[in-house]
């Protein structure tokens, strides 16, 4: 008789390995959920991609689970004598369940959408469903989730249309919207008999609700912490989009999830605000001699006037393109974190000198607030004409925010003593030509 050991790393090779023509397995209908005609079950699957995390995984026997469960820390709780019941193939299936509930933090998640007790079952179902729609298109889902979530769909098929997010899912069967779904002191939905998803199946890796099974955090055996999780999700990201990419399927949700880890998008929002933050705390932390006001040292040298220092007010400068393709709606959400960085910093008397400028500077505003500035274009792009302008000023501009599509043309050089911020206003998808070296790049897109 096979060991726990033996039987789960063949479940492991069982996904990895490839087929035996090297070709793909035919897998199931992401839909439907059943095996294409003439598919070998059997067969090996060739997920590869999931190598890193199915290693990562350490076993730990009970019979305090009926099947198998995980936790946070990538340990599996298998029950050997169920485990010795099922073939390997669903042993492996079992495997792969697991870990894309690993892989996709759905733990992490189910507390950002304050998943309770009470509404434990609801996000199990929305997880899993997400996890079908990966698993079900390489015939590696398990079959008693395959089959409930063919029912499932069938009760309820707005709800259920594969493709989602675990949050949409979510927000679809609890009926509350996904900013607010979770409310974990909201009552529990009531079952119906297609309900899948049972809060213990796939334990507290899924909905991050500890488990009396649970060992402790600190327990004298193989965990991942959560560094070591992040990098492995990002080699499996790095590896399925691989393995996408040689399938050519439609894969849904989890190639979202890993371009998502590859490649984050983090809000332009901050990083622009950071960004004025950055050049006004430097501009404002210089400190000039004066003669108007005597120094605080100056009793330690009787007979030798010493100046005191001024701490200068800085001098901000936004140049805004008026062009006609530039968004009016996304260049207000630029002008408002603009002025909302420079409010939160607390410079007492800051004003703000906009430039209108299309082709040519239409009109200078001095301005409280950018909101007030009166902006008049529409023409051409030049935002050369707008900088030159803002330099010439006095007080010269510390900083100089540049708000453009990026079509334009930009001087040889900076413009001598000023800060320069090129905030890029363009949509989801569109390229734009690169700023020149001595700004500071934000690209602000458009969202909604």
């Amino acid at each position: 008789m096979a060991s726990l050991e033996d039987r789960l790393a063949a479940a492991k090779l069982w996904l990895i390995s490839p087929s035996q023509d090297g070709r793909a397995p035919p897998g199931r209908s992401p839909r439907a959920g059943v095996v294409a005609a003439g598919a070998d079950r059997d067969a090996p699957r060739g997920l590869a991609y999931l190598a890193h995390a199915l290693y990562a995984l350490t076993p730990v026997p009970t019979t305090d689970v009926p099947t198998m469960t995980a936790d946070e820390r990538w340990r599996i709780y298998v029950n050997p004598e169920w485990a010795e019941r099922v073939g390997v193939a669903e042993l492996g299936r079992e495997l792969a369940h697991l870990t894309w509930h690993l892989l996709m933090e759905h733990a992490d998640r189910a507390r950002a959408m304050r998943v309770g007790p009470a509404t434990a079952h609801a996000w199990h179902q929305a997880a899993d469903l997400t996890v079908h729609d990966t698993l079900a298109v390489e015939g590696a889902c398990p079959d008693d989730l395959s089959a409930a979530v063919a029912r499932a769909r069938r009760a309820n098929p707005s709800a259920a249309r594969p493709g989602r997010s675990a949050e949409e899912y979510y927000a679809s069967l609890s009926g509350l919207p996904v900013e607010t779904a979770g409310g974990g002191g909201a009552s529990r939905p009531a079952k119906t008999p297609d309900d899948h998803a049972d809060p213990d199946r796939c334990g507290s890796a899924c909905d991050g609700l500890r488990r009396p099974t649970d060992l402790p955090d600190e327990a004298d055996i193989g965990a991942v912490d959560e560094v070591d999780g992040d990098i492995l999700r990002h080699q499996v990201a790095i590896d399925y989009q691989e393995h996408c990419k040689s399938r050519g399927t439609d894969h849904l949700e989890a190639l979202r999830w890993a371009r998502g880890v590859t490649n984050p998008v983090i809000p332009w929002q901050p990083l622009l605000a950071r960004a004025v933050r950055f050049a006004v705390g430097w501009a404002s932390g210089r400190e000039e001699p004066t003669w108007t006001r005597p120094s605080r040292r100056q009793s330690s040298t009787p007979g030798f006037l010493q100046p005191g220092w001024r701490r200068p007010v800085p001098s901000i400068a936004m140049v805004v393109d008026t062009s006609g393709s530039v968004d009016d709606h996304l260049l207000g959400q630029a002008m408002a974190e603009v002025d909302g960085a420079l409010r939160g910093l607390g410079v007492p008397d800051a004003a703000v000198t906009v430039y209108a400028c299309d082709a040519s500077v239409g009109a200078v505003s001095r301005v409280r607030s950018a909101k007030d500035a009166r902006l008049v274009g529409g023409g051409g792009t030049d935002m050369r004409v707008g900088l030159q302008a803002a330099s010439l000023a006095r007080p010269r501009p510390d900083l100089i925010v540049v708000l453009t599509d990026g079509y334009t043309p930009w001087p040889a050089t900076p413009p001598p003593g000023s800060a320069v911020i090129a905030a890029l206003l363009r949509r989801p998808g569109e390229t734009v030509p690169t700023p020149p070296p001595w700004t500071t790049r934000v690209d602000c897109v458009l969202s909604g």
